[in-house]
């Protein structure tokens, strides 16, 4: 459900599973539910409802004394404030979810973590951190043989070397999480991949490519009723 987009099918399968954890007394699967629907509501753009299960799973998984749990919850706090536009508290826990990482012993994916890590500090103007952080996020998702982990973050360096006007090496980086998104169906990052593609396309002023993959992304944005094809939507109008 998460990769094709199916947010409010999600939001419902997830709420029967806090349900179901909350007669059971499972503290450990409430916090995940908590958790979930925290990461749902905030690719759905409800920031409210996303920060109110954030706050309970990561309450429920102090308790617990999880640290990959805290690790984890600390990494979706990282990404729904970037959405909200809030980079400098995005990074604060960014690097938190690292530095209990460091400390927990739990299995969590270092990678994935340098990688949000990496993307609040490109959202922050820090290009030099970024690109440190998500070279080696690639390297070890590479490793660990995480294909989402490493399209993600060859997205981000995609993203990273077009914001430092390298854009023959943006592009290459974005076709090759392309390429990875689609062998593995991952219908969402495709779409946001392409996006991003098409702003480079446009920045070196091959108009008529960006306007293709600003399509393509639409395409699959609408089909899924994903609330980001309002803004490539824009990129094409603007055109």
């Amino acid at each position: 459900m998460h990769w094709q987009g199916r947010w409010h099918d999600r939001v419902a399968t997830l709420r029967t599973a806090l349900a179901a954890a909350q007669r059971l007394r499972d503290r450990a699967e409430q916090a995940r539910a908590h958790r979930c629907l925290g990461l749902t509501y905030t690719r759905l753009e409800r920031y409210e409802d996303a920060h109110a299960h954030l706050r309970q799973a990561l309450k429920l998984y102090l308790r617990l004394d999880d640290r990959a749990g805290q690790v984890r919850t600390h990494q979706s706090l990282s990404t729904v404030l970037e959405r909200q536009g809030q980079p400098h508290a995005a990074l604060r826990h960014a690097e938190r979810a690292i530095e209990l990482y460091a400390h927990s012993g739990s299995k969590a994916d270092l990678g994935r973590l340098l990688n949000s890590a990496g993307w609040c500090h490109a959202q922050v103007g820090d290009m030099r951190e970024a690109l440190a952080h998500c070279q080696r996020a690639a390297a070890l998702a590479r490793e660990a043989g995480d294909r989402v982990a490493e399209a993600a973050t060859w997205d981000s360096l995609g993203y990273i070397r077009h914001r430092l006007g390298q854009h023959a090496p943006a592009l290459a980086a974005y076709r090759h999480a392309l390429d990875l998104r689609r062998t593995i169906g991952h219908r969402c990052g495709e779409a946001n991949t392409l996006a991003r593609i098409g702003d480079t396309q446009d920045a070196i002023g091959d108009r008529t490519a960006a306007r293709a993959s600003w399509r393509d992304a639409l395409a699959i944005l609408d089909g899924m009723d994903e609330p980001g094809a309002d803004a490539v939507r824009a990129r094409l109008g603007a055109g």
